[in-house]
């Protein structure tokens, strides 16, 4: 059975790009069209993510033999590492462009202050969510160890 694709996460980030495009254009707001676009980018770069990161795990969690396939299971089960992944996403993407555009004003105090180690931080904690994510999403008995 088929899963339909299910678009809603661009549809809702390209809304928010409309609106953050209407009040550049009507506030004159001083943002860069990147900044403007970032809705669109952090859902791009966090589906990137998520299939690059279930490819290798999946490769890790397929042995190769034909008698057993790999598991996976359905339902809700992890969807939170999801949103926290995306969150963190966002967070880091807002800080790499906070650090090529170069440092302003912000409300989000240190969060969003575009320093290396808030990217390295980000960037790292939305792999890990998504590897625990992955880790309860494939069937605990289609994992095996390096080297069996």
């Amino acid at each position: 059975m088929a899963q339909p694709l299910e678009p809603a996460g661009f549809y809702l980030s390209g809304f928010l790009c409309l609106i953050l495009a209407i009040l550049k254009l009507r506030l004159e707001a001083h943002w860069s069209w990147w900044r403007v676009l970032l809705p669109f980018w952090a859902v791009l770069g966090h589906n990137i993510l998520y299939i690059t990161v279930g490819f290798v795990w999946l490769s890790f969690a397929d042995d190769g033999t034909a008698e057993e396939e790999v598991t996976i299971r359905q339902g809700h089960g992890g969807y939170r590492y999801q949103l926290a992944a995306l969150v963190c996403f966002v967070i880091f993407a807002d800080n790499v462009l906070r650090r090529i555009e170069g440092s302003g004003e912000t409300i989000w105090f240190w969060v969003s202050s575009g320093r290396w180690e808030l990217i390295i931080l980000f960037g790292i904690l939305s792999v890990v969510l998504q590897l625990l994510f992955w880790s309860e999403v494939v069937g605990r008995r289609n994992r095996r160890i390096h080297g069996e």
